[in-house]
């Protein structure tokens, strides 16, 4: 019997030091690839992968995403995939599976839910429900806070029904989101949809899309 509660004593501790090995949030420089920054785009979207049967078709919750500290391997569990639970278990278990794939890489936490754990040095990624309207929103502050170098342009687009890649789409190009359109150069129209206009380049400047030099210049340019 004795015997018995001292193996059971010796499996808790060794579950317990696996577990907190396994579920370490990530720390130091850290540059996604193509593939895992698409990878992570469709977690934060809670769709899956394209083999997976979606519970009817719908977005499920991002709950953990774990990426190797080179940034070349990454997994994740979402909701319903698995049990809706915020744990250190879940976390160890997404490691894990990270780590059978990464050729020896360790890998650990970037994310719980849609919160950014990964510690780089730059302020915080943050990311909020609203952000979610436009997957370029996602990336660009993904690379603003020194996780990926590459080309937005050319990620791959997320349909917002099913969270899923849609890989002959493509993000829209970032220049392409800066351009303040103003419908026609007749005198009459810009006075009248001066105002409009002028809340739309600063709502641009505001979100991040325009420098400080392009937001006056661009304001210079609408008022003269």
């Amino acid at each position: 019997m004795k015997k018995n509660y001292f193996f059971i004593f010796l499996s808790l501790i060794f579950i317990f030091f696996t577990t907190n090995s396994y579920s370490k949030w990530g720390k130091g420089e850290l540059k996604f690839d193509k593939a895992t920054m698409d990878h992570f785009l469709r977690y934060i979207y809670g769709g899956g992968s394209e083999t997976m049967k979606l519970s009817k078709n719908k977005r499920s919750d991002p709950l953990v995403f774990s990426v190797s500290e080179d940034g070349l391997m990454s997994h994740y569990y979402y909701c319903p995939h698995l049990n809706c639970v915020d744990d250190s278990h879940v976390q160890a278990k997404s490691i894990i599976k990270c780590e059978k794939i990464s050729n020896g890489v360790p890998c650990y936490t970037f994310a719980i839910k849609k919160r950014i754990v990964w510690k780089n040095g730059n302020p915080k990624v943050k990311i909020k429900k609203s952000d979610l309207r436009d997957t370029l929103i996602i990336a660009k502050k993904i690379q603003d806070g020194g996780f990926y170098d590459g080309d937005l342009s050319q990620l791959s687009d997320i349909d917002m029904d099913t969270g899923r890649l849609i890989k002959k789409k493509k993000i829209i190009k970032e220049k392409d989101e800066k351009k303040v359109l103003i419908t026609t150069d007749d005198k009459n129209n810009l006075s009248s949809n001066l105002l409009k206009n002028l809340e739309k380049l600063k709502q641009l400047f505001e979100d991040g899309w325009l420098t400080e030099e392009e937001f006056k210049k661009a304001k210079e340019k609408l008022l003269n």
